[in-house]
């Protein structure tokens, strides 16, 4: 399936770093949804190893203000060592970019993820300095944030080996 790109906005470009996170923001297409983030993903070496069926059951529903907390995780903090402690104080310019990231998947957006943090629903903290994650990519840890419209897909995804 060949996706449409839409692309992140410019703010974002950059702030990933690729050799240890995916980044892309692709049209929506058709109604399932996942068949838009596994193609979307098959590109990279890494995320080619998800298994789809693993993806439909393996990612929660989280708030917008938890996806900002996961796409800030995802853009610096690291998985096996912590969330940069810098994550839990404001930084207008990321934030301001988290938020145009989160706003561009359009109106209705809703966020999944395989952080284990959001199975306490509310009271996930994303940026704990521990927690578990329901393994999608077949590295050491992975955590994806998956933003839906009916419009777009935004994929977010850091993965880390020891």
């Amino acid at each position: 399936m060949t996706q449409g790109k839409v692309g992140l906005p410019a703010c974002a470009r950059g702030r990933f770093d690729e050799r240890r996170s995916f980044a892309a923001l692709v049209a929506r297409g058709g109604a399932d949804w996942h068949d838009t983030v596994m193609g979307a993903i098959q590109g990279n070496p890494v995320l080619r190893q998800v298994d789809r069926q693993e993806l439909r059951g393996g990612i929660l529903e989280v708030s917008p203000g938890q996806a900002a907390q996961l796409a800030a995780l995802i853009s610096v903090g690291s998985l096996l060592y912590g969330p940069c402690a810098s994550l839990r104080a404001p930084d207008e310019e990321r934030d301001a970019c988290l938020r145009e990231l989160l706003g561009a998947v359009g109106n209705g957006a809703r966020f999944f993820t395989n952080h284990g943090h959001a199975e306490d629903g509310e009271e996930g903290d994303f940026l704990a300095p521990s927690f578990h994650a329901n393994v999608l990519a077949g590295t050491t840890i992975d955590i994806c944030l998956v933003g839906v419209s009916d419009e777009n897909v935004l994929v977010l995804w850091r993965f880390e080996d020891d």
